[in-house]
């Protein structure tokens, strides 16, 4: 997908344009154009260092904006406005309209020709709990469970931060991290997040494990059979969890799972399109028909 600006195409997390906006670090928003070496990018400094991208790296055109997105840190939207007929393109990436342990919820723009929107959780069953409620929720799993070792999945980048945040300030908790989402720790240290972790493989990790722990893994390795085998190794009951929006809908093979989303969800997505006015509407990471048969205002045929 594409903005035309001012002889200009912008390619939306792809490599198919003269430049690419990158709206933040997940993989599946940065491969494409990470294939393209020689490519011109628009991204925050956050999602440079957390992408670890490299390239020409160009100042927003004239016309054209960044504003919060709410997601990760480093998320941004595109906003660009045409200098002759005034009319205003907005692409969200992925969104999250609530605030976060981490991150400000996103910028809504007050006004909206076109819209490209993320359409993850464009569903009315998507409905997430109060924030606050689900950092309680995990809070309350890790003090009743002291004794045990716990085991959390979490996606590397963006989820295992929250949750180092949230078991840092709830529960004066210091877990154990991969190698991998270390590496992303330390870029949010350097943009300022306080964040406390031991990386697997330490010696610091190495003294913590001799007593029960709490350790954030890849959503893969969160299962009972890896649960099983870890109580094996270290003679002590281990039980797991999984933090992600999904918990909503799917079963995982896990003991407990908490509806943790850096996504919006049904009712913010709906509130976004009615508060920027957006007249035409396209989708992106999901299908948006239940939005659009929701009867949203002012919007017109295209969609």
């Amino acid at each position: 997908m594409q903005f035309s600006h001012n002889g200009l195409t912008i390619a939306l997390d792809n490599g198919n344009g003269d430049v690419s906006f990158i709206s933040h670090a997940h993989s599946d928003h940065v491969n494409g154009v990470k294939r393209n070496k020689k490519h011109s990018i628009i991204a925050s400094e956050e999602t440079i260092a957390l992408a670890n991208l490299a390239g020409e790296f160009i100042s927003l055109p004239q016309g054209a904006r960044l504003l919060n997105a709410g997601h990760i840190l480093g998320s941004r939207q595109l906003l660009v406005e045409d200098e002759q007929s005034g009319e205003i393109s907005v692409y969200t990436g992925d969104i999250s309209l609530s605030d976060n342990i981490i991150v400000k919820g996103c910028d809504i723009p007050t006004k909206c020709d076109k819209l490209v929107l993320d359409a993850t959780y464009a569903d009315p069953k998507y409905v997430f709990p109060n924030y606050e409620d689900v950092c309680g929720s995990i809070s309350k799993w890790v003090s009743a469970n002291r004794n045990c070792n716990l085991v959390i999945g979490a996606y590397d980048l963006g989820k295992a931060q929250e949750v180092v945040k949230i078991l840092n300030e709830y529960n004066k908790v210091v877990p154990l991290v991969t190698e991998k989402a270390a590496r992303f720790c330390d870029v949010y240290k350097k943009f300022g997040v306080k964040l406390d972790w031991f990386e697997v493989g330490t010696d610091e990790a190495e003294k913590a494990m001799r007593d029960s722990f709490v350790a954030i893994v890849p959503m893969r390795k969160a299962t009972r059979y890896f649960c099983r085998r870890l109580s094996e190794a270290f003679g002590r009951k281990t039980l797991c969890a999984v933090a992600t929006g999904w918990a909503l809908t799917h079963r995982f093979d896990t003991d407990t799972a908490f509806p943790l989303s850096d996504h919006a969800d049904f009712n913010d997505l709906k509130k976004y399109v009615e508060e920027s006015g957006a007249k035409e509407l396209s989708f992106l990471q999901g299908e948006g028909s239940h939005l659009i048969q929701g009867g949203l205002r002012g919007l017109g045929e295209k969609h």
